[in-house]
């Protein structure tokens, strides 16, 4: 059974993010060695601990854009990748009920097809296109838009 909380558990979540299976997935050039990255202390931010049966599988993190739009990232450990659609379709529901969220949008490169497929599944819609705006392996890829409005999850 997934179950889905809001944690403050800082180390909890940089143990799921920096996971040696997840790390590589979510990471750009830019982005700091596994065992530098911290995440960010904050009460804007919300981390959405994804549990499988008691046992925490993966976090959401919810970016504030503005008061009402929150940016998605999305690190799920291996054993929650075959239940990922139901995961994130859950994490909809719950955010728009327990949060001020009424959009959330993300961001999936364009090479990242798994992610892409999860993401429309989930319940969100491709609104553009931002070239070039994210660099893996010295590689500029464009990024995919999908989001996800209030209204649009609750039919």
């Amino acid at each position: 059974m997934i179950t889905l909380e809001r944690t403050l558990d800082y180390e909890l979540v940089r143990g799921i993010v920096t996971h040696p299976k997840v790390y590589p997935h979510v990471a750009d050039d830019g982005a700091p060695k596994a065992q530098d990255w911290q995440a960010l202390a904050s009460d804007t931010v919300w981390y959405i601990l994804v549990r499988l049966d008691g046992t925490p599988a993966g976090v959401f993190i919810l970016v504030p854009q503005n008061a009402i739009c929150y940016e998605l990232h999305t690190c799920l450990l291996p054993m929650l990748w075959g239940s990922a659609i139901v995961a994130g379709q859950l994490m909809f529901t719950w955010m728009f009920e327990h949060s001020p969220a009424r959009r959330i949008m993300t961001n999936v490169p364009d090479y990242n097809r798994l992610a892409l497929r999860a993401a429309q599944k989930s319940g969100m819609q491709e609104f553009g296109v931002n070239t070039k705006s994210y660099l893996r392996g010295g590689i500029l890829y464009n990024q995919i838009m999908l989001g996800i409005s209030k209204e649009e999850s609750c039919r």
